[in-house]
């Protein structure tokens, strides 16, 4: 089908026109401060009814307790020298599982990534584990490794070293072949082939990885804590759910959601920055 040579070509107005448009559908846009405000306002809104659904409505407190008792758990927990203990364990195996998996996962992905040959052989590995539930190989881990750090950190490790792994291969396999060429010809060299051409062209690639392998390793922190049921936060939830102490099992929802939030938060950050930095 061709165009007819009268045919009226789009204008800069009619764009215009169309852009306030789309704008208006959309609705109005904040801000960062306005949108800080929202987000507190609404916390602020959803922990206020949680308290006057849960005093007014006469809720079970095995069920819902009071948002001001779940409150009141944290200090009691502090005093009884269980809750930053436990925290603390929870971190640091998270930030080594994930360390690890990152040391282990970026490398390989881009050399398995920019070999053709070594990515159809890889591949399917990589998709099985990224795709296999975690908790099925937990039974195993128990029998190799026991109840302590090593089991858990190994599980973190399996829960995000494929997420990042296949996010790094799709990203060297997707490099620009035509501007490492153009770097050729100029005489550069394997190094600055990396550092300018292949690395700003993954870096996209292996951002989003990592935020994907960070929010899939708190999957594997909090499984490997609930079956290994030695310490950790998962372990608090555990002991907690066990006495029917409710509030503590909310109070430590609460506490790995807002950890949850915070790291998702820092690597969308890091994906945005790491986008800016690819090449148009």
């Amino acid at each position: 089908m061709s165009l007819s040579p009268s045919a009226p070509l789009p204008t800069a107005k009619a764009t215009e026109s169309t852009r306030r448009l789309v704008t208006s559908l959309r609705g109005p846009t904040f801000n960062r401060r306005q949108m800080v405000v929202l987000t507190l306002a609404s916390l602020v809104g959803f922990f206020a009814l949680w308290e006057l659904v849960t005093r007014y409505l006469d809720v079970p407190s095995l069920i819902l307790p009071r948002f001001s008792d779940v409150l009141a758990a944290a200090p009691q927990m502090h005093a009884e020298g269980v809750l930053v203990p436990n925290l603390l364990i929870s971190l640091q195996n998270y930030v080594v599982g994930v360390l690890i998996s990152l040391a282990i996962a970026v490398p390989l992905g881009l050399v398995v990534g920019g070999i053709r040959s070594l990515d159809r052989i890889v591949s399917p590995y990589v998709w099985t584990l990224y795709t296999l539930p975690r908790i099925v190989l937990m039974p195993l881990i128990l029998i190799w490794f026991g109840l302590g750090d090593t089991a858990r950190i190994l599980l973190i490790v399996l829960s995000a070293a494929p997420a990042v792994l296949v996010f790094v291969m799709e990203g060297a396999k997707n490099t620009d072949m035509s501007l490492v060429q153009a770097a050729r010809a100029f005489g550069a060299s394997r190094r600055q082939l990396i550092m300018h051409v292949a690395l700003p062209n993954t870096a996209p690639f292996v951002a989003t990885g990592i935020r994907m392998g960070v929010s899939r390793g708190l999957v594997g922190l909090f499984i490997g804590e609930l079956f290994t049921a030695a310490d950790g936060i998962g372990y608090l939830m555990l002991v907690s759910s066990r006495r029917f102490a409710t509030p503590r099992v909310y109070l430590i929802l609460l506490l790995f959601v807002a950890f949850s939030v915070v790291m998702v938060a820092a690597t969308n950050w890091l994906e945005k920055k790491a986008s800016k930095w690819r090449p148009e």
